[in-house]
């Protein structure tokens, strides 16, 4: 592990200078890297969230205390970003998982439930990250539009519309594969 960031290093970040960002970067990209696959299991997800890290530092370096640990602080907020995506990870996931429930009849051959579950699983996982969020945060944990469009710093029309289009956008896929469901040539 490197030695700590020194104070007069941590100034000139805090200044924006970009050698000094550079510096730290190179100093503790690798293990925070490390960290975050060891938690995840997964080498993509932990380089998008090192990357966020860093760029989040950047960013806030003007709210950073040339006092701190600067290596305690690094790792924390790094945990707490991937506390943050595990979290949004399985918001995901359970809107899925509701979303199949609603969808999924009881009374089903238990062949009929799981072909539509993929089925639903797809459209929603077709969505973009946005639409799923929006869906997740309307129809899973029940939050009025105004209080989606204020977490996303969006209007509440635009809340609206992407919920709209999600919906359309499931449900026309499922139209789809189930009207083509015994076509020979699909």
């Amino acid at each position: 592990m490197p030695a700590n960031f020194n104070e007069k290093e941590l100034n000139k970040l805090i200044q924006g200078e970009h050698k000094a960002f550079n510096t730290l970067y190179i100093l503790y990209k690798p293990h925070a890297l490390r960290f975050a696959i060891h938690i995840l299991h997964n080498e993509e997800e932990a380089e998008d969230i090192v990357h966020d890290l860093f760029a989040k530092i950047w960013e806030g370096r003007n709210k950073i205390k040339s006092n701190f640990n600067f290596k305690s602080f690094l790792f924390t907020c790094l945990r707490n970003i991937i506390i943050d995506h595990i979290k949004h990870k399985k918001r995901h996931q359970s809107v899925i998982n509701n979303y199949d429930i609603e969808v999924l009849p009881d009374n089903e051959p238990i062949e009929d439930k799981e072909y539509r579950y993929n089925n639903v699983r797809l459209a929603v996982k077709a969505l973009t990250s946005k639409r799923k969020d929006i869906v997740c945060q309307c129809l899973v944990y029940g939050k009025s539009y105004q209080e989606v469009a204020a977490l996303n710093s969006i209007s509440k029309n635009t809340v609206k519309n992407q919920l709209v289009k999600a919906k359309k956008l499931i449900r026309d896929q499922l139209t789809y594969t189930n009207e083509h469901q015994n076509c020979p040539f699909m």
